[in-house]
């Protein structure tokens, strides 16, 4: 049998890539997309206006409080690409909707305008989507070249097919920017653990920058990536080896952070005039936040709670179309739902259905993960960047979540997308196996 050739994964990819998008515009609405829009405002001030004084951080919160509170516990890049299409549509400050009240119901919300114009918000949802395609394409590539080709076709397609992934990455929100940054730091990061080039350190810093843009939690992905490309090095000098390679490796591992922060503070013009002060008022600020949703729409009452919803949302993959329990009565988000789910397009839909099905892919996940760290077909650097980024991110996930809200286990599914997509290959291979090596050594897929 001849080796599939390449341009098929870009064939798979677009296909992956174009019901990613299909689903877009009949999505359910949610009420932070009305948030994200207005927040394309920043962009006006920058780019149409040229006013930077209206961004910058104002410590006595004098004017635009609620304008200025969403701006530094957010991230930019979801709203500078609303903005700029707002732009385009010859849409300024003053013609977008209001902000989404979420003490008040729907009807009352939307008599006040808080809904986006339809045309703004299809534009919107569109590039949220598009940047969920990119994603996929992204953690293609990152599991095609630390596992292998066959794992990289079922990982993306468990990816992209996640009823949770489409739900919040379509959406004119900050997800789909959140996943693609996230994914762009994981494909920087084994590009750079195969040659460990000048470049590749800068590529990684700038691909950091942007993600911890898109959303501050990837600071966390991002730190586990740079943890992993430690490794090598510290061990090298731990032992007295090549101390001069590992010094390189160690600097290179800084340029990566310096460039980082540089690029975040880049795209946070917000920062410019106190780029020191703000991370602690941006904690607080954020540990206030959530201890407010809790108490207005409840949390987490144990660490046994927090378990079961790691595992549901995780493992089980519960579909969430909505944080707030009243909107279940919401005759037209119902409606919404109904006509999504209907459509074809809402993904594998016995995703979230069933906890039997959820804790076979714990057990696999944790089964994979063992077998990941022993498989020599797999490269060192890359069997511990898949492992430190997937326990990290599970174990910070868990301690951080104080709430049961989907959303919040995104980052976690495309390492469980990954170890279930290995379980199944290696199985696959096992059981398919004939006595004795191929004559040709090849691997059809590979």
């Amino acid at each position: 049998m001849k080796r599939f050739p390449p341009w098929l994964d870009g064939l798979w990819l677009a296909c992956l890539g174009l019901y990613i998008l299909a689903g877009a515009q009949i999505m359910p609405f949610h009420g932070d997309e009305s948030t994200l829009m207005i927040m394309g405002r920043d962009y006006h001030y920058l780019a149409v206006e040229g006013d930077l004084s209206k961004v910058l951080y104002d410590e006595t919160w004098q004017d635009n409080h609620g304008e200025q509170l969403l701006r530094i516990l957010n991230g930019t890049i979801s709203k500078y690409i609303y903005g700029w299409l707002q732009t385009l549509n010859g849409r300024g400050p003053g013609d977008l909707n209001r902000d989404w009240m979420w003490g008040r119901d729907y009807d009352f919300n939307a008599s006040r305008g808080a809904l986006p114009a339809a045309d703004l918000l299809r534009w919107a949802r569109l590039a949220s989507a598009l940047q969920l395609a990119l994603a996929g394409a992204a953690f293609f590539q990152f599991v095609k070249l630390s596992v292998d080709r066959p794992t990289a076709w079922l990982a993306s397609a468990l990816f992209a097919l996640h009823p949770n992934m489409l739900i919040n990455g379509r959406r004119a929100m900050m997800e789909g920017s959140h996943i693609l940054g996230l994914t762009l730091v994981l494909l920087a990061g084994i590009l750079l653990l195969r040659e460990r080039r000048w470049h590749q350190y800068a590529l990684l810093g700038f691909c950091g920058g942007l993600a911890v843009a898109a959303k501050h939690p990837n600071a966390i992905v991002c730190a586990l990536v740079y943890l992993a490309c430690l490794r090598a090095p510290i061990w090298r000098l731990a032992r007295g080896h090549a101390w001069r390679g590992a010094a390189r490796d160690l600097a290179g591992v800084a340029l990566a952070g310096g460039i980082t922060a540089l690029v975040f503070l880049l795209l946070n013009p917000a920062w410019w005039n106190a780029p020191l002060e703000l991370p602690p008022v941006i904690i607080d600020l954020r540990t206030d936040l959530l201890r407010r949703q809790v108490t207005m729409f409840g949390g987490y009452e144990s660490f046994a709670g927090q378990l079961s919803g790691f595992f549901e949302f995780t493992f089980v993959g519960a579909r969430q179309y909505f944080e707030v329990d009243a909107w279940r009565h919401y005759d037209v988000i119902s409606g919404q739902i109904a006509e999504y789910e209907g459509s074809g397009l809402a993904g594998l839909r016995f995703i979230g259905e069933s906890g039997r099905l959820g804790l076979l892919v714990l057990l696999i996940c944790v089964f994979g993960a063992l077998k990941l760290a022993l498989d020599s077909g797999v490269s060192r650097e890359a069997r511990w960047l898949i492992l430190l980024w997937s326990a990290g991110a599970a174990l910070s996930t868990l301690w951080l979540t104080p709430l049961p809200w989907a959303r919040y286990y995104l980052p976690l599914l495309p390492a469980v997308s990954l170890l279930v997509a290995y379980v199944a290959v290696r199985a696959a291979r096992d059981l398919t196996r004939t006595p004795g090596p191929r004559a040709d050594g090849i691997d059809p897929l590979d």
